[in-house]
């Protein structure tokens, strides 16, 4: 057996020298065959190393090793508790949130926490270099909620407003993007959460998205029947289970039995607030490739859907989007009325329109016809990047509900190295100039600005309250929640722990009745930290967090107050539309109309 051994590795090498010496293709392998494999060997494993071996806690992109844990530390253990202290660069330029000599004590914070949320976390039992051993814990978790009183409303107007009592929810990630796993557990996590929400992305609305959990609300209540009292057994062993599983459970016809022990009062029903995108593809809102307003409304009226948001731009892909073919499957392509075996390419921008008159025309139309907020998602890309907007909202009273608002840090699914790196503002210097800007026209009031952009942390998200923001967007943290390790193979359909992957082997890694409760506990954890954080500014409630709260502090130790960092040029020469502002109406309407 060693000779065979032997001779067997002799007779590969041999085989592998004259293989690389007379292909075409690799140089270093024809110049040194056999031993220029190792270079692709390194090559593969690299990022590997760099990970873990050589890049310090704050050095990876574009999720760093100390985000990375923070969220893990959140989903798992529902606590952001660290020892001897920070490992942040504090001579580089940075903002910092400016704390009270005076800080508020929780007891004094206008906080909303009934009821408690049941969820799961974990306790270190025993840790060594090699291991782990954990155990796995049924709690009860404050929500940390807005108030009545603070909650943030958006689109206050329209018939049907939507109320916010959390203040971050997860960003726009499509199915297809993320395979079905994935999206139940971000769904059901934000559910079982509650108060928060869950943008779509631009691929449609999959029965994912519409996942439905339970929880016990009166079990001392009569039940009629034993497949009831089944059905409330397991839902008291498995609180928050999800309709999926009870069909797995008890079949298919079980739901009908569900629903009626929700409207008798023994189960209660909850849903993520879905907030529908529709990107310039037009999925979820066209037939045959072209806008179907039948099709549009038949997603736009569900009752998870509480907003509608038109995606004009995305951080790390200022155009539209791509869904590479090897990730389409037949149900995919069905949602999306798309074709099997295509890379999808959405248009630059909407086929609907293609100036501000177009745009506010379907803005304003959506919001007659679904009575629900309708916003649009836009990037920066100079100081003057909305006067255009913010004129027209000014001289004819048009308005989307809610702007949200992406960075340059922004991450996707697929994109091209040249936009991810160069195209847009960080989004810092996004929700000021968005924010100034909608102020100095004075349409502020009635919009509502939704920030994103590698907000991962509770510290983060305070900056982004504070320059402007009155929500949180996040999408890479929430991955993060149910499993990602930040291997960057998301346009492969070969993520290796199933997350953007549609392959059943590698999807069968989203263990969705675990993952979707790190999703809440890491929602709640960062609602938590902003409360924290404002209580150590001396406010009751981050939904008060302003300008005065920010401060920026530049490596010379010069530090400076928001209002001078950002300089948006309010010297901007009169435009056609600044002349429609007038008290002229003939000319206002004049003008508007050309």
């Amino acid at each position: 057996m060693p000779l065979i051994l032997f001779y067997g590795l002799i007779i590969l090498l041999i085989y592998l020298y004259l293989r690389d010496k007379y292909q075409n293709q690799h140089s270093i392998l024809k110049t040194h065959p056999v031993l220029g494999r190792l270079r692709y060997i390194f090559e593969m494993i690299g990022p590997e190393f760099r990970q873990y071996w050589f890049l310090n806690d704050k050095e990876g992109k574009p999720v760093d090793r100390d985000t990375q844990e923070t969220i893990a530390k959140a989903g798992k253990y529902a606590n952001t508790v660290i020892g001897f202290g920070s490992k942040k660069d504090f001579s580089k330029t940075s903002f910092y949130l400016t704390n009270s000599m005076f800080p508020l004590n929780v007891e004094e914070l206008s906080v909303d926490n009934d009821p408690l949320i049941t969820s799961y976390t974990y306790q270190i039992l025993n840790e060594s270099v090699t291991s782990r051993k954990e155990k796995r814990n049924q709690v009860e978790v404050k929500p940390w909620h807005l108030t009545e009183e603070h909650k943030i409303t958006i689109g206050k107007t329209r018939k049907q407003p939507f109320h916010v009592k959390g203040l971050v929810g997860v960003s726009a990630m499509s199915y297809g993007a993320l395979s079905k796993s994935a999206v139940k557990a971000l769904a059901q996590g934000v559910a079982i959460s509650g108060g928060s929400y869950m943008n779509t992305g631009e691929g449609g609305i999959s029965p994912y998205h519409l996942s439905k959990v339970y929880e016990i609300k009166d079990g001392t209540l009569e039940l009629v029947d034993r497949l009831s009292e089944r059905i409330v057994q397991y839902v008291t062993e498995n609180p928050n289970c999800s309709h999926f599983e009870l069909e797995n459970r008890f079949g298919k016809g079980v739901m009908f039995h569900v629903d009626n022990l929700v409207s008798q009062g023994v189960l209660t029903q909850k849903t993520a607030d879905l907030i529908f995108q529709i990107g310039s593809g037009l999925f979820g809102a066209r037939k045959d490739g072209k806008y179907c307003e039948e099709t549009f409304l038949k997603n736009a009226l569900k009752p998870e859907v509480k907003a509608i948001e038109l995606k004009l731009a995305q951080g790390a892909k200022v155009r539209g989007g791509k869904l590479p073919k090897e990730k389409i499957t037949p149900e995919i392509a069905s949602i999306r009325g798309v074709e099997m075996g295509r890379d999808v390419e959405s248009p630059n921008r909407f086929p609907l329109f293609s100036d501000m008159d177009g745009l506010f025309q379907w803005v304003t139309h959506w919001q007659e016809i679904t009575g629900k907020p309708v916003g649009i998602k836009v990037v920066a890309g100079d100081n003057h990047s909305f006067d255009d907007l913010a004129r027209y909202m000014k001289a004819t009273g048009k308005t989307p509900d809610f702007i949200s608002i992406d960075g340059a840090e922004g991450g996707t699914g697929a994109t091209y190295q040249e936009m991810a790196d160069s195209l847009g503002l960080p989004i810092y210097s996004g929700i000021h100039i968005l924010d100034k800007t909608l102020r100095k026209y004075d349409v502020r009031d009635n919009v509502k600005i939704i920030a994103s952009g590698m907000l991962a942390t509770a510290d983060k998200m305070a900056i982004a309250l504070s320059l402007g923001a009155d929500l949180i967007y996040i999408a890479r943290a929430a991955m993060n929640t149910v499993g990602c390790i930040n291997a960057g193979k998301c346009h492969t359909n070969l993520c290796p722990v199933g997350i953007t992957s549609h392959l059943p082997h590698l999807e069968a890694g989203v263990v969705v009745e675990e993952k979707r409760f790190r999703t809440a506990n890491y929602l709640r954890t960062m609602r938590e930290g902003l409360f924290m954080l404002g209580a150590s500014c001396g406010i009751d409630s981050p939904s008060k967090f302003s300008h005065k709260h920010i401060a920026l502090r530049e490596a010379n130790n010069d530090v400076r107050k928001i209002e001078n960092f950002f300089n948006v040029d309010e010297s901007v020469p009169m435009t056609r539309m600044d002349e429609a502002n007038t008290s002229n109406p003939e000319r206002k309407k004049e003008l508007i109309g050309s």
